[in-house]
């Protein structure tokens, strides 16, 4: 609000200002700006706050102050910071605003940055697993296929659950692959998977179909955009294709791991209040999202019926 500058945040609002003493509350706690137009902007620590004039002083200044509701409301001003949130606004909700201004929003986060808490759920999201249908072009005439262009993101042989075919001109909507058997197994060489079939091969305009378990950390998407398009998630809008409760338990798994001496404190009066718990807690999840609907798996190893040959000489 008024008063904000390159060395303070002032919001006269409820809980920020308040008639308590209460500053220890919010200092040393992350300060987030997600709409500062300087990238550098975004993230501050919360140095000094005084709650009876509800003034917020970050660990370090910044670039280009908040703008607060001196500044105004129109169209021009508030496009340079991606104000997008005005789109959910109706116009009683605006109406009289313009006179003086809309102020920046803020969020006062605990007990991680927006950057430690992005890299947090990133590697959530590499223990949460979703099954995915991959179809590639066989080389032709041969029993040795590499996978490594169809599936790069693949981390163990054992990934690969099924694997299907469909001939030429059988169309994916009408003929499930899968209902043929085809026999085989996915080898490791070094860091790439190859799948071998010996000794079936296949013609020209076969496909071969793949379900695997792919991590939801490789199976990301930008907001629109198509799954399996990015690694990770970068952007705040950006997509994973896992539920949102599963992705949080995950990440608290993550935490608990590298940041137990932080944790542990703000622990006990909260409902996860260990390690343990936050591991059951992630499990039963995966058991609700994954297990529930894992396929099963039908790759097969040839195997070889009849009396053993055995030759003299």
């Amino acid at each position: 609000m008024g008063g904000s500058d390159l060395t303070k945040l002032v919001c006269t609002i409820y809980p920020i200002q308040s008639g308590i003493p209460q500053q220890d509350t919010l200092v040393d706690r992350p300060l987030y700006r997600p709409n500062a137009t300087q990238q550098v902007d975004r993230n501050r620590y919360v140095m000094d706050y005084d709650p009876a004039t509800g003034t917020i002083t970050p660990d370090i200044v910044w670039a280009v102050a908040p703008y607060s509701d001196a500044a105004g409301t129109t169209y021009g001003f508030l496009e340079a910071f991606t104000y997008h949130d005005l789109e959910q606004y109706i116009y009683q909700d605006l109406e009289g605003s313009g006179i003086n201004g809309i102020g920046e929003r803020f969020e006062i986060l605990g007990p991680f940055d927006v950057p430690t808490s992005h890299r947090l759920i990133n590697e959530g999201l590499r223990h949460c697993w979703v099954v995915v249908e991959v179809a590639c072009v066989p080389t032709i005439l041969t029993t040795r296929h590499d996978l490594g262009v169809v599936a790069p993101w693949l981390i163990d042989s054992g990934d690969v659950l099924q694997v299907g075919l469909l001939a030429n001109g059988e169309d994916r909507n009408l003929q499930d692959p899968f209902t043929r058997r085809i026999r085989g197994q996915v080898e490791r060489d070094g860091g790439n998977f190859y799948l071998t079939t010996d000794p079936q091969t296949f013609n020209a305009g076969d496909l071969i179909y793949l379900r695997c378990l792919k991590r939801a950390y490789d199976h990301c998407r930008a907001a629109g955009g198509v799954f399996g398009d990015q690694q990770g998630l970068v952007l705040e809008t950006d997509e994973a294709p896992v539920a949102r409760g599963w992705a949080a338990a995950a990440a608290l798994v993550a935490a608990w791991r590298q940041f137990a001496h932080l944790l542990e404190p703000a622990a006990n009066q909260r409902l996860i209040r260990d390690q343990a718990q936050a591991v059951a807690a992630f499990n039963d999840l995966v058991r609700e999202h994954l297990v529930a609907d894992m396929p099963q798996k039908k790759l097969y190893r040839q195997r070889a019926f009849g009396p053993a040959v055995r030759t003299a000489g």
